[in-house]
């Protein structure tokens, strides 16, 4: 009775372990050789991470001039982690179609970089289905620094920002919203969505959702 006992503690255990990998990229940590900008790293070994979640000014995209405080978010991110070493966690989806890696970033010491840059107002929040694991914190952390008058949301600021809810998609596709625990699709103005609004293309939301029948989205 006792071995059986053992094994089955030994099995759930071993589940655990697992699962726990799953969701870390690794329990080792990973030098940072450089950061590209403020939301996209490049490690030691050639990987490229975008942090996902959200997206702060652009300062090398090739088709577009450098942003406003571009450069203040890209210096706040070489002072997190240039010459570091990070741990990488993923969401559901592990790459965009780049290929650069999509994770959630933290330091040696447990900072978690994502929301730090949200909280002193060098990101907004750009958060995409499936990849929304941590949507709460990162609203709650941009309502904080926006009331704060943080970053990109010190007075005159603001306006030069897309906040979360303006968000379009990359493709230009149409949005729709989802919830965090849903299974139906809904219009930006359905009552379902007033605990949880996450944006996601109308491509996305088809292949995956339902139409909410209470606001009928596109189909």
């Amino acid at each position: 009775m006792k071995t059986k006992v053992l094994t089955k503690t030994f099995f759930f255990a071993l589940l655990c372990m697992i699962f726990i990998s799953s969701v870390l990229f690794s329990q080792e940590t990973y030098k940072v050789k450089r950061v590209i900008d403020g939301d996209t790293i490049q490690l030691e070994n050639g990987e490229r991470v975008r942090l996902i979640g959200i997206d702060t000014p652009e300062t090398v995209h090739p088709s577009k001039a450098v942003e406003y405080y571009g450069k203040e978010a890209g210096d706040f991110t070489k002072r997190m982690v240039e010459g570091k070493r990070v741990k990488i966690e993923f969401d559901v989806q592990k790459r965009d179609k780049y290929g650069r890696l999509l994770a959630y970033v933290y330091l040696e010491d447990g900072t978690f970089l994502n929301a730090e840059l949200l909280r002193h107002g060098y990101a907004n929040i750009s958060t995409y289905a499936p990849n929304v694991k941590y949507i709460e914190k990162f609203i709650r952390l941009e309502r904080e620094a926006r009331e704060d008058s943080r970053g990109l949301w010190a007075p005159g600021n603001s306006q030069k920002v897309v906040t979360y809810s303006q968000q379009s998609s990359p493709e230009g596709d149409e949005i729709v919203y989802i919830t965090k625990t849903g299974k139906k699709y809904h219009k930006a103005s359905c009552r379902y969505l007033s605990k949880s609004q996450i944006p996601i293309t109308l491509k996305d939301a088809v292949s995956a959702y339902g139409p909410c029948s209470v606001c009928n989205p596109p189909r």
